[in-house]
């Protein structure tokens, strides 16, 4: 395996690749000394040499530079040492591996015997630096009643209770700016598992919908890391004591999910859970999922009822007739009474933004808190009060309905949010739109989508896509995105399938179409199935890129195709991957004219664009998508392309599509 000096080498290595670096950019970069540099790239090339395609070429004067002879086992070296070779890994790499985080790493994951000066010679620092360093750890730690101890035979350890320390991970690890690039950090070895992040996530919403549970997406990702770090923590050694709550978990509906969940990632796995694990998910489930109102005690549901009334009363009177406001405000508050006594964090994405843009509804949120008794012995978090400033955010924002296009609302960070979003839709476009539903990303099928005329969505959408237009937006919807679904609205209703922005250009629609089509992913067919389509599709797209792509081509096809139809018409499929696999982008064609059977409803499929999207960019993407659901109401355009005899007459045949759109 790389020393994690090494490993940040060649990440800075790689992002060059093809340039040479100096020891001394080098060395700057990675906060050392330039012999440092010169002493692990002389261990780089001797390890290199397994690897027979891959070294590092050395020049004086010029430094270093990364050099790939076999692609293959460039990728087989990358895979090896849990090396991902695309800009945005390394950046968090790099913060990930740095002097903090890497001591936080040792205290907290490693079990083996940790000394100071050890520690300064790995990190090159002097020990006043390291001392300084460990001030800073042991400050962090005090919320979490966790300390650094020294002993002469055992060195430098944290003493703590487990769950105390897993409520550190989470917090410091995990939930700051973690949530928003989770799928590039899980591959990181901070929750290096033996079950993938995707196959948990499954085995959680299955289990949570088949037992009826209403979680929102931000608190189903929250929840499958918490079952990740505990694989992480359990495989280590790491045992969670008993949980002493006075609520009883043996016999309700969340336990048994609980149970399933982990039973499912044992026979995965081969790791078993004890009891207490169980508990721990139970609780979570408990605290995080609405309306668990009937889990508290009558006198203390009827006690906070009566509170916070009387709280409303004297800090916000205009809102003590609000019925939605009371009742969604006490749900809230009973779960959250739940999760006080468990000690169970919920984390709050929107917390930053609401105490610096929402201040006075974050105030009222503390005051609310401060004026109810019952909540006296306990102490809250930031992201606590943020929600509950959610909820008075909403109340402020409700207003008539009055509608007229169709739209779905999707949101992931939860009731108050979604509800303040809708409600912000409802006061600025209440004249224009209907909102028949708000719902996560998860829940998204072809029955939310029916009859629906645009969506909006807090989450970025751009991975998939509809047949139908997509706004993309804020939680707390700007004047900015206002704008632009006004515009948009007017555009739908003036040309109702020009999906496009407007202004496309045709040579700018031209080298869209260059940059994503080509005469190798150009195939005219017969007497074939679905299956035999899209393997040949995803083969002509396959050149240059990784070892697996095809393979999670398939899989992540099939996916995004239980999610939603992504048939468009009875002639025209755009099948897609539920997120990006590829380093490039492409759009593969294949044309059936003879028609395949793509299901019962669509017997005779004629036109299929297989669509696989970049990791890194996909600008040109939505005018291109467009063109192709322009292609739906184009019968004269469609029978053209079926007939047509080359890649180039096909090129001048979508291109018409543009010409439609402008008009």
């Amino acid at each position: 395996m790389l020393h994690k000096k090494e490993t940040q080498i060649i990440q800075l290595l790689i992002k060059d690749e093809g340039q040479f670096i100096t020891s001394k950019a080098l060395a700057e970069q990675l906060n050392c000394s330039d012999r440092t540099i010169r002493t692990y790239c002389k261990l780089l090339s001797e390890k290199l040499k397994d690897y027979s395609g891959v070294d590092i070429i050395s020049k004086q004067g010029q430094g270093y530079q990364f050099n790939i002879k076999d692609r293959e086992k460039y990728l087989r070296f990358l895979e090896d040492n849990h090396i991902n070779d695309h800009f945005l890994t390394y950046k968090k790499v790099i913060d990930i591996n740095d002097r903090y985080n890497y001591l936080l790493n040792k205290l907290l994951f490693e079990q083996n015997e940790i000394y100071f000066d050890d520690l300064a010679d790995e990190l090159f620092v002097s020990r006043s630096t390291l001392s300084n360093d460990f001030k800073k750890i042991r400050k962090r730690f005090v919320p979490y009643h966790l300390k650094i101890e020294s002993k002469a035979n055992k060195g430098i350890f944290v003493t703590g209770t487990e769950r105390d320390k897993r409520r550190f991970i989470m917090d410091y690890f995990i939930h700051s700016g973690f949530i928003n690039t989770m799928q590039t950090y899980i591959d990181n070895e901070l929750l290096n598992q033996k079950i993938s992040f995707e196959e948990l996530t499954i085995i959680v919403l299955d289990e949570c919908r088949e037992g009826h549970l209403k979680l929102s997406d931000f608190v189903i990702q929250n929840l499958v890391i918490h079952i990740a770090l505990a694989i992480r923590r359990i495989t280590e050694g790491f045992r969670i004591a008993k949980i002493s709550d006075k609520t009883e978990l043996s016999n309700i509906p969340e336990r048994e999910v609980a149970r399933k969940i982990l039973k499912r990632v044992t026979l995965t796995t081969q790791i078993e859970f004890p009891i207490e694990e169980v508990d721990y998910i139970t609780l979570h489930l408990i605290s995080k999922s609405y309306n668990n109102t009937h889990y508290i005690s009558n006198d203390d549901f009827e006690q906070i009822r009566k509170e916070l009334i009387m709280a409303i009363e004297q800090l916000e009177p205009c809102l003590k007739n609000d019925f939605q406001f009371i009742e969604g405000l006490l749900a809230h508050l009973s779960t959250m009474f739940i999760r006080l006594e468990g000690q169970i964090n919920l984390e709050n994405p929107l917390t930053a933004e609401i105490q610096t843009n929402y201040k006075a509804k974050y105030q009222l949120a503390q005051e609310l808190m401060q004026s109810m008794p019952i909540f006296s012995p306990f102490s809250f978090s930031s992201d606590e009060i943020a929600y509950i400033a959610l909820h008075f955010m909403a109340a402020a924002e409700r207003l008539k309905e009055k509608n007229k296009h169709n739209i779905l609302v999707i949101c992931a960070t939860g009731y108050g949010s979604a509800q303040m979003l809708k409600n912000r839709i409802e006061n600025e476009l209440g004249n224009l739109v209907h909102i028949t539903d708000v719902i996560g990303y998860y829940d998204i099928n072809d029955d939310k989508l029916k009859n629906i005329d645009f969506i909006i969505s807090s989450i970025d959408l751009s991975k998939l896509i509809f047949n139908i237009p997509v706004f993309t937006v804020s939680v707390f919807l700007t004047e900015e995105e206002l704008s632009r679904i006004r515009h948009g609205i007017a555009h739908i209703e003036a040309s109702p399938t020009e999906l496009a922005p407007v202004g496309v250009s045709p040579a700018d629609l031209s080298s869209d179409f260059d940059h994503y089509f080509s005469k190798d992913a150009f195939l005219q067919l017969s007497d074939v199935s679905k299956e035999e389509v899209l393997k040949k599709m995803i083969l002509s797209i396959s050149k240059g890129e990784k070892s697996h792509f095809a393979d999670k081509m398939e899989e992540l096809i099939y996916q995004r195709e239980t999610m939603s139809s992504v048939v468009f018409s009875d002639t025209i499929a755009v099948p897609h991957p539920i997120k990006a696999v590829g380093n490039r982008h492409h759009i593969a064609v294949a044309m059936i004219k003879d028609g395949l059977f793509w299901n019962q409803d669509y017997p005779k499929m004629k036109l299929v664009f297989l669509t696989s999207m970049s990791i890194y960019d996909n600008d040109g993407l939505p005018e291109l998508a467009s063109c192709i659901a322009t292609l739906v109401d184009r019968p004269d355009i469609q029978q053209k392309m079926l007939t047509c005899q080359s890649f180039e007459q096909f090129k001048k045949l979508f291109l018409k599509l543009g010409e439609k759109e402008k008009g």
